[in-house]
Formats: C-alpha cells, sequence, structure tokens
C-alpha cells in the first residue's frame, strides 16, 4: 500500500521516501520560479512544488540508471497531494510485473554516470 503523509508534513519541508513491491518512490517538498502573469512583462514568482521520484528497486535514486527513473512536479497543495500519491499508483498498476521481478542487490551493479570524455591534444 503506497502511503503519502499528509500535507503538512511537507510543508514543514520534510521529505518521504518508500517502496512498494520493488517501486521505490521519494516524495520531495520545493520551490519553483514561475512566470507571473499578474505582475508585467519579465516578471516572476516562485511557487511551492511537491516532486515525486519513481525508480526500480534494488539501488537508491542516484545508483539508478536516469533511464529507469521517473519524475513528475505537482503544486503543493491537498490536491497536489493527492494527483501525486494518484500518480504513483498508476505507476504501481501499470507495470505490477516490472516491480515484483526487480534484480537482487546481489544480482546487478549500481549504475555510474560515465566518465568525462579527455580532450585530445595534438
Amino acid at each position: 500500500m503506497i502511503f503519502v503523509p499528509l500535507l503538512h508534513y511537507f510543508k514543514c519541508k520534510n521529505s518521504y521516501s518508500g517502496s512498494e513491491a520493488g517501486m521505490r518512490y521519494l516524495l520531495t517538498p520545493g520551490k519553483r520560479t514561475v512566470p507571473d502573469p499578474e505582475g508585467g512583462e519579465g516578471a516572476e514568482k516562485e511557487e511551492a512544488i511537491l516532486t515525486v521520484d519513481i525508480w526500480p528497486d534494488p539501488w537508491a535514486l542516484d545508483q539508478t540508471d536516469p533511464a529507469l527513473r521517473r519524475r513528475e512536479v505537482f503544486p503543493l497543495s491537498d490536491a497536489g497531494r493527492a494527483a501525486a500519491a494518484q500518480c504513483m499508483k498508476e505507476a504501481f498498476e501499470a507495470e505490477p510485473e516490472r516491480w515484483k521481478n526487480t534484480p537482487s542487490i546481489l544480482d546487478c551493479e549500481p549504475w555510474a554516470p560515465p566518465a568525462p570524455e579527455e580532450e585530445k591534444t595534438e
């Protein structure tokens, strides 16, 4: 059962992580800058958001290939919290076999970013 804490938990700047049968998830509150149509040309404002990251077992988010990760952003509100919970539920229900058949941590290696290419010197 996917659990999402109450909105107050996120408004206190807390992140929340969990897993459901091989599907890991992380909910992180934050802010982003968006255009402000009421402020005139070039005006911007900040809005509170809730970011949801979803990825498969067995590794932590930063040790998982970006191709296997999914990120969604929602408003930091009751409606956004409910939409985030629904998004995670739908992600799990869309591919139940994917999540139930993740490899063991003993059977695979963590993802590592590619090494930067060295500049050719002539």
